[in-house]
């Protein structure tokens, strides 16, 4: 339940993070627990959380960053009053034109965080995020793992979450999240957009896992971002460079402003 004061509300209360809004801006905390041992894998959380958003900087298809504490504790960034991009859509009819922006968003987005050594590991609809201008901004980045950044001192971590069943590349669950597990997560995020829930949605987790494990994927043959879908569940796609292709070849995602390389 969201709580409310004169100036402040109670976003939400996640597994590792605590969500405050104050005015234009929100403000992410490790959650306490009872137990001490959790509330440090918390701050652990979102220390990973700050240092992705220092290794990212300031980016079109990233959540904007505005504030990190020194002890890296507190993370601060833009409020989004449009939501999360799975809450907008179900909303609304939305037309094709913006769901290919919004896919070709989605791809331009995690292939800039790669592109920074980053893997995001829980990708989902509900992790992008809508500017005042509906454009996707990628975010919640405290399950990430990345490289070695020289730039900045930090040595690499490993992902600290994996995703859930429906987005979730078969592998060992002991080993760390990749580029391939993540692009294949951003498929299921893709069908999620079009199709309006999630791979399997009502199935259970087991379920789920062992068609997966079959190579037994839904149909997308009518789908109109099939063609990107299907090649991510199916490894075809090295890169997100190599997945925007093919959705420009075959569904369409053409005309983006944005470099999304550059940074």
């Amino acid at each position: 339940m969201v709580q409310k004061t004169d100036e402040t509300e109670l976003l939400m209360v996640g597994s590792c993070s605590s969500t405050l809004r104050f005015r234009d801006v929100v403000i992410k905390t490790p959650r306490v627990d009872e137990e001490a041992e959790i509330t440090q894998e918390n701050a652990k959380a979102t220390r990973i959380e700050a240092n992705v958003y220092s290794i990212l900087g300031e980016h079109e298809r990233v959540a904007r960053c505005l504030y990190i504490s020194p002890t890296r504790d507190m993370v601060m960034l833009e409020f989004y009053p449009n939501g999360n991009l799975k809450g907008y859509a179900a909303a609304r009819a939305t037309p094709p034109y913006h769901l290919r922006k919004w896919a070709r968003q989605m791809i331009e987005g995690v292939g800039y965080v790669h592109s920074k050594g980053v893997r995001h590991s829980d990708l989902r609809l509900d992790q992008w995020l809508l500017d005042s201008e509906t454009n996707a901004r990628l975010s919640d980045f405290n399950a990430s793992g990345y490289d070695e950044c020289s730039r900045l001192d930090l040595p690499g971590e490993k992902a600290l979450g994996i995703e859930g069943p429906s987005h979730f590349l078969p592998r060992d669950p002991c080993a760390d999240n990749s580029v391939r597990s993540d692009l294949f997560a951003l498929g299921s995020a893709l069908y999620e957009l079009e199709h309006g829930s999630a791979p399997y949605a009502g199935v259970d987790d087991e379920a789920i896992a062992k068609r997966y494990e079959l190579q037994c994927f839904p149909s997308v043959s009518t789908m109109m971002l099939g063609q990107v879908i299907s090649g991510a569940w199916a490894g075809r796609f090295a890169s997100a460079a190599e997945m925007l292709e093919e959705g420009e070849r075959t569904c369409g995602l053409r005309n983006t402003s944005v470099d999304w390389l550059r940074g």
